[in-house]
């Protein structure tokens, strides 16, 4: 069990070695790098892109789906509740307490949520209230022109 090493599956994984060690890699493998800070840079830069990709694939139609959901729920309430003019100041308050209270609860530090499913549902929220932001910031243009 112990020889055996876990290996992440990248999104652009070509197959090629698995050996990651600095040591017993040859000089021409790291692309003219070497063993140089320079090399060491770019190689721990390509780790965390991939790294940030492959979390990003993760529930991907469900992040689509939610900002797509935002952006509705955004044109739902500036077409129905501003309609008659009377719900705007109200309406605008709420939105924003909304976005700022998932700001918070998403972008607080230290991070103290406890990690699972309360977590990931922040997370969810968080990509409902960017459809929600976007979606006033395309009826603001509606309005400009």
């Amino acid at each position: 069990m112990r020889g055996n090493r876990w290996r992440l599956a990248f999104a652009l994984d070509t197959g090629g070695s698995p050996n990651t060690d600095d040591q017993d890699s040859p000089e021409g493998v790291n692309g003219g790098l070497g063993r140089t800070r320079l090399g060491t840079i770019v190689r721990a830069a390509a780790r965390q892109l991939m790294e940030k990709l492959n979390a990003t694939r993760k529930n991907f139609p469900m992040k689509i789906f939610l900002l797509l959901l935002g952006f509705y729920t955004a044109n739902a309430l500036a077409t129905i509740l501003g309609q008659t003019g009377d719900w705007d100041v109200l309406v605008a308050g709420v939105v924003v307490a909304a976005i700022e209270g998932i700001g918070m609860l998403m972008y607080r530090k230290p991070f103290t949520m406890p990690v699972g499913r309360l977590q990931s549902l922040v997370v969810m929220v968080n990509y409902w209230k960017a459809g929600v932001c976007l979606g006033l910031f395309v009826d603001a243009f509606k309005l400009g022109s």
